[in-house]
């Protein structure tokens, strides 16, 4: 079912005001569902089906039936300016235009905060939301079709319902912090383990090519980073077994990962970005960088 919101129903805090001047929209606050930065589900006014990251390849960006899974979960963190950025819950790559064409499809890749992965949000009509890019195309539902599967792309604004999307905030944020983790230098001077902290992001993040562990998931909490080449025979001991998320950075591609230190017992691959390594935490006693 869609939901609609009208500005009466809305109470304004300075908090919303101040938001809204930051986007440079003259809407008020909670347009379309959105808030402030944080988790959403994005649904669109006409088909009533959700922006869906595909599983199969975890590129493809189609609109599905609601699932409450984390591939239908975005992240939205400010840019610089008014541009957002909007990542995927479920892996943390960045919603990015294939091309800056009509017609030319939405896609997730590894987040860079280029300016194919920037976005705005504008008002449309009935308090809903239109998601334009940079490049002033905005986010399209082909045809208007409500078949699951459709592939979604970019295209000239008209401001129909297909444009139009309402933004439902979800438990959950790639903007928790916990300041248990949080170091006392927090400067850009990468540390002997080749990690610095970011700030802006409230993360450690690894200085080159490598990876970084996380002791909680949605690369929260402190971290543990090696870079490219490197052979890491056995785990130390404070991170063994409370492993909660793995970060990928540079020309990283794979992380060959052993269940036992010395490289030995069952081996498995991380090839891209993990937001919540669940159950292999436990399964990580030694690794190598590629």
């Amino acid at each position: 079912m869609v939901h609609s919101y009208t500005l009466s129903t809305v109470h304004l805090s300075m908090r919303n005001i101040t938001l809204a001047l930051l986007l440079g929209a003259s809407f008020a606050a909670a347009q379309g569902g959105f808030t402030a930065p944080g988790r959403y589900e994005i649904e669109n006014l006409k088909s009533g089906k959700l922006l869906d990251l595909d599983r199969n390849d975890q590129t493809t960006v189609i609109q599905f039936g609601a699932r409450g899974t984390d591939n239908q979960r975005w992240d939205f963190e400010p840019g610089d300016g008014s541009v957002w950025f909007i990542r995927n819950a479920m892996n943390g790559k960045a919603l990015q235009i294939a091309r800056n064409a009509n017609s030319a499809q939405v896609i997730c890749n590894r987040f860079d905060r280029g300016p194919d992965q920037q976005w705005r949000i504008q008002p449309g009509k009935d308090a809903n939301v239109l998601i334009v890019s940079r490049g002033g195309r905005t986010l399209d539902i082909p045809d208007g079709s409500s078949r699951d599967g459709l592939h979604l792309q970019i295209y000239d604004l008209n401001g129909d319902s297909n444009q139009r999307f309402i933004l439902r905030r979800v438990a959950g944020s790639s903007n928790r912090r916990d300041d248990r983790d949080r170091p006392v230098d927090r400067g850009r001077e990468p540390d002997e383990l080749g990690r610095y902290w970011d700030e802006r992001e409230q993360m450690w993040k690894l200085a080159g090519d490598g990876v970084c562990f996380y002791r909680q998931t949605d690369f929260r909490g402190e971290a543990f980073c090696t870079r490219i080449d490197v052979e890491i025979g056995e785990v130390i001991p404070q991170f063994r077994g409370s492993l909660g998320s793995a970060k990928l950075f540079g020309r990283a591609q794979i992380v060959e990962v052993f269940e036992r230190p010395g490289f030995r017992g069952d081996r498995f691959r991380i090839t891209r970005d993990m937001r919540d390594l669940d159950r292999m935490s436990d399964r990580i006693g030694s690794f190598r960088v590629n």
